[in-house]
Order: C-alpha cells, then structure tokens, then sequence
C-alpha cells in the first residue's frame, strides 16, 4: 500500500488488494469510463443495497465530506486521482481513463466541489496514483484526434515511436493546475502499472493468460 499525505485529517492510498463491495465502510462504484460524479453523503450506508448499487452505477469519481467511510475508485492501468479541500474538508477519487480524461473528468469533479462544497482549488492538494506511463500507453491515431476534437492541445502530451504515445498523467495534472491547484501541491507518482509487477494492468494481461484484478485508490477523512 501507498499512503500519501494530502493534510492531517485525511488519509489517500492505492492499494493493489481489491476490496469486496460488501464490506461496511468501504464504497466504490461500477465505472464506465463516463464523466459522471457522485456525492457519498453521511447517510449512505442507510440506504438498501439496492438503493446504493444503482446510485453507484455508471459513476468514475466520487466526491464527499462524510467521516470515517472508505470512497475510492478501481484502476488497472487508469489514472486515479485523489483531490482534498483541507478548508471545508472534503475529497474527492477520480477514475481517469483515456476516455474519462478527454471527458475532462478531473476538471468536471473540482467544479462539483465547488458546487456543493464551495471548495477553492487553490487551497486543494491531489495526488496522481500509479497508472500507465507515457512510454507504455501506445494508441493508435485516432485516440490522439479525439483528444483534438475535445479541445486539448497534444504537442506537450504526445511523443512519436511506432505509434503515438500519450501521456495521461500529465493530461490530468494539467486539468488540476488549470482548475488552480499549485504544482507542488500535487504528488505525481512514477509507477508505471504496465511494467511493475507489483500492480495490476489490463494491457499487461492482454499479453498473458492470467486475469488481472483491480487497484483501489481513495481516501477516508478523519
């Protein structure tokens, strides 16, 4: 496990150990590589379970203020991203795909803690998790002119091999520093999950013949 320290009454990890959705206290949702956000509030665990798995359907971050419950979301080779707002303690677990990334996921999460926290990003620290490098995220052209067709501009995210190589890492950093974050109050980790065996990759297993399972990262306040 990697802890990283975002304040004094919040605490981020990643871990490679997947954890069951029926354990008390820990709440992640069904991802689909969509920009969709949603509030986990105190009162979560009052809801049925059926209530709380359609609420968590289609969701790639989660945002909250509510104490001592576990949110995070699921990667194998995604960017997770973990946002606090120390003022009005409050966090927030990204699920940063390619496609979540072009969405502008992490932009569109800081505006909703705006919305519902009246959070500053000024004031917010974030941590990037493992995720695939830029040297192992080959793609083929056209993901690249998506990201054209989206608005972004890719000279700085882009280098040339066989094929194009994207840097999604520094895509959502970039929306982190846009939204107001200050550079050194991000952590960036160099993990690359395609070549470290220690985590799970999706691409990596599409070379084998074991399935990989999933990495939680998220975070609890205090």
């Amino acid at each position: 496990m990697l802890t990283y320290n975002l304040g004094d009454n919040i605490e981020a990890f990643t871990t490679d150990r997947t954890i069951g959705r029926k354990i008390p206290g820990v709440v992640y949702p069904h991802q689909t590589h969509t920009d969709k956000i949603y509030t986990i509030s105190s009162d979560f665990f009052l809801h049925s379970l059926a209530e709380r798995k359609a609420a968590l359907e289609g969701v790639d971050a989660l945002i909250s203020n509510a104490k001592n419950i576990i949110k995070g979301i699921s990667t194998a080779d995604c960017i997770p991203v973990i946002v606090y707002d120390p003022v009005h303690h409050a966090a927030a677990a990204i699920h940063a795909g390619w496609k979540g990334t072009r969405l502008r996921i992490v932009t569109k999460t800081l505006q909703e803690m705006q919305k519902v926290y009246d959070t500053n990003p000024y004031d917010c620290t974030a941590a990037i998790g493992p995720g695939i490098s830029q040297d192992s995220f080959e793609v083929g052209q056209e993901v690249v002119d998506a990201f054209v067709e989206a608005g972004f501009e890719m000279a700085d995210y882009v280098i040339m091999k066989k094929k194009p190589h994207i840097d999604l890492k520094a895509l959502n950093k970039y929306q982190l520093t846009s939204m107001g974050l200050k550079d050194n109050n991000i952590i960036v980790s160099d993990i690359d999950t395609f070549t470290d065996v220690d985590y799970f990759s999706a691409r990596r297993e599409q070379h084998g013949d074991i399935k990989c399972g999933r990495i939680l990262s998220g975070f609890m306040l205090k």
